[in-house]
């Protein structure tokens, strides 16, 4: 008698086993998931204040990576934390009509934190909308390593600079999503910095150092 109570308390065992482990992974997939990853690529140009001297800069379309964190709050808003790279410089300059070659090369360092507005409301990551459109005004630093030519009694010199400011990053994308966990954006970006707000030179003063951005961006939802 005790042995047949045993078989038959196995077998009922082995069917609920699978309906168990189903139902933690069901539970498991069905929890919210409000952080995730992010890597963008992209290519990025830079608006640059007008140098002494100098009649007009033709600027480069360069690399740019970004890498960061995106944590949800709501059903329409989300904070974003990232840094990126941009590589700049100029193809050309002119003075009095003479076109001269490269003027300036070099790479800026940023760190941002932007919290973004998406229009579609999203509560949990397994129904998010296939497309979302994503709107973002942030703070941020970010620090200019530049390498650039002056010409004095017809002679190169080139200097090495390193500069900071803070800057306003705007951010805004078209989110499409690829499956319950991952998201590709298209996200055009603006940093609006203050480069030229201490400088003794007026013109400086007029325009300051900008970049602009286009970025490929490939999110991965983690929990």
């Amino acid at each position: 008698m005790g042995s047949k109570f045993s078989r038959q308390l196995i077998v009922v065992l082995l069917f609920c086993i699978p309906l168990f482990v189903n139902g933690q992974n069901y539970y498991q997939e069905n929890k919210p998931k409000t952080l995730s990853v992010f890597i963008g690529l992209g290519a990025g140009t830079f608006y640059p204040a007008p140098r002494p001297f100098t009649d007009s800069l033709v600027d480069q379309m360069m690399p740019v990576l970004s890498l960061g964190l995106e944590k949800r709050l709501g059903g329409h808003l989300s904070i974003k934390s990232q840094v990126s790279f941009q590589a700049f410089g100029n193809k050309e300059y002119s003075i009095s009509e003479e076109i001269v070659k490269p003027l300036y090369q070099g790479l800026s360092y940023a760190w941002e934190l932007t919290p973004m507005f998406n229009l579609m409301p999203t509560h949990h990551h397994l129904n998010r909308t296939k497309m979302d459109f994503a709107l973002g005004v942030g703070v941020g630093y970010l620090a200019n390593y530049t390498a650039e030519k002056f010409t004095f009694q017809e002679k190169d010199y080139t200097f090495n600079f390193l500069e900071h400011s803070a800057y306003i990053p705007i951010r805004s994308s078209i989110i499409f999503s690829i499956d319950y966990w991952t998201d590709l954006a298209v996200e055009g970006v603006f940093f609006n910095t203050f480069f030229g707000e201490g400088s003794s030179i007026s013109s400086f003063k007029k325009y300051g150092d900008h970049f602009a951005q286009l970025n490929l961006v490939y999110r991965r939802l983690i929990r």
